[in-house]
């Protein structure tokens, strides 16, 4: 089950991507992602999440379309999709067998205890060509695991996710010992404005604040930020809060008070009334539903 809010803004649409209890990942194979992600014209819709994505192919061909660039990938091959990056993607030949793996940014950055790196870890190909594939036979692994009932399927997922990342961060680690190439690839990304806000969305910050602390004017810098990121700052901040807000629901017996005031939200009533906006339901009866709905899928 994909629990998803769609915040639509010019058709492209944000999903929530929670995890089965106590898993890093969530799987959707071929059939799953043709009957949840199709649009009325037939094809996905632009989409976007703070979640690390997989686009695995085993067997066919599939198009990735991911911000402004077109690629395919083939049999035995994947992409990797870095959170808040509006992509979709297209089955291409009729043979197409695949999944796709979503990772919550989430629970890779709780491995980082040093503030300094806590923000979202962007992965270029450069940092997963080295290891392509060994990373293909862990996803294909994790694959398995995920149609598998047996006792051990969850903890299986769950390693392959942490190999996989371990061979990442390794390359990524490399690349920041030359400051050359940490500018450059942070000039590449354009995330920037993003990074800053996943990082301190727990303050209270304010999009002058953020402005402020870029050397921009407030107006400038809101047209700015939509032009980088296609959605405005309020927007992105919002789904960013609410999507910690959910891990904790989920994954913590937290008050709904202390998961507001965690997930950066000013005020209680604030939090609840967005809460119910996007979900239709109250951030206690969204805990209950899916701590009902795990409990049935373990039995």
């Amino acid at each position: 089950m994909l629990f998803s809010e769609r915040l639509t803004m010019e058709l492209i649409e944000y999903e929530q991507v929670i995890p089965e209890i106590n898993c890093f990942c969530k799987v959707f194979h071929s059939q799953l992602i043709e009957k949840e992600k199709k649009s009325p014209t037939g094809r996905p819709l632009p989409h976007w999440h703070s979640s690390y994505e997989f686009n695995v192919c085993i067997n066919g061909r599939l198009e990735n379309h991911i911000e402004n660039e077109v690629s395919y990938i083939e049999s035995e091959e994947f992409v990797l999709i870095n959170p808040n990056v509006v992509h979709t993607s297209y089955e291409v030949s009729e043979d197409y067998l695949g999944f796709a793996v979503l990772i919550p940014e989430e629970y890779i950055r709780m491995y980082f205890e040093n503030p300094d790196k806590k923000q979202v870890l962007l992965f270029t190909k450069q940092n997963y060509a080295p290891h392509k594939e060994e990373i293909w036979r862990l996803l294909y692994k994790l694959y398995l695991y995920s149609l598998s009932t047996a006792s051990n399927r969850i903890i299986g997922m769950n390693s392959c996710i942490l190999s996989i990342f371990t061979l990442l961060l390794t390359e990524n680690e490399e690349e920041e010992e030359s400051a050359d190439t940490m500018d450059a690839l942070s000039l590449k990304s354009g995330s920037q404005y993003t990074d800053y806000v996943n990082v301190h969305y727990r303050e209270n910050i304010q999009l002058k604040d953020v402005a402020s602390h870029f050397g921009f004017t407030t107006a400038y810098f809101s047209k700015l930020f939509y032009r980088e990121t296609g959605r405005n700052f309020k927007f992105y901040l919002s789904t960013i809060r609410l999507s910690h807000a959910v891990f904790l629901l989920k994954s913590t017996d937290l008050s709904i008070t202390e998961i507001a005031d965690r997930s950066g939200f000013p005020k209680l009533r604030a939090f609840t009334d967005l809460f119910l906006k996007v979900n239709g339901i109250t951030p206690k009866e969204y805990r209950n539903q899916y701590r009902k709905e795990m409990k049935r899928l373990q039995k």
